[in-house]
């Protein structure tokens, strides 16, 4: 009995992280205008929310192209994105970390690539998990 205790208790967790991480989008779309019609089409297209796809197809590339003056004019600020993941970032929700890690910090554009200067604007939470992700990135002198 003690084995199936332990299992519906790790089950429990991913419930709660994937709750998180659901909670984390609809938050964004809250928060930070511009991105209700993606969340919209995701939605339908995904059946529900997926949050990691959401953020890898949709919250990346929006907040980079904000960030080179290419993205709507109705669509989010890149400024308004990272001060909303750096604030969640703090706050250290397990599935909502995961989503800000995995699917938006090591989806950012990589040296070289257009937005790439994106990353030297992260807060201090995100900055460090950056860092943490690409260790090199320090040394190529790219601000973070």
């Amino acid at each position: 009995m003690t084995g199936g205790g332990a299992g519906v208790g790790a089950g429990a967790g991913e419930a709660e992280r994937a709750v998180a991480a659901v909670r984390l989008v609809q938050d964004l779309v809250a928060k930070v205008p511009g991105f209700e019609e993606a969340y919209e089409a995701h939605v339908v297209g995904e059946h529900g929310v997926l949050p990691h796809v959401f953020f890898t197809v949709d919250v990346v590339e929006e907040t980079v192209s904000s960030y080179l003056g290419e993205g709507d004019p109705d669509g989010p600020d890149w400024r308004q994105v990272l001060a909303f993941l750096e604030d969640e970032s703090r706050s250290a929700v397990p599935g909502a970390c995961s989503v800000i890690v995995t699917s938006f910090l090591d989806d950012l554009p990589y040296e070289g690539q257009p937005g790439c200067g994106l990353a030297a604007h992260l807060g201090p939470v995100m900055g460090a998990k950056f860092r943490e992700l690409r260790p090199w990135w320090v040394a190529l002198g790219s601000g973070v």
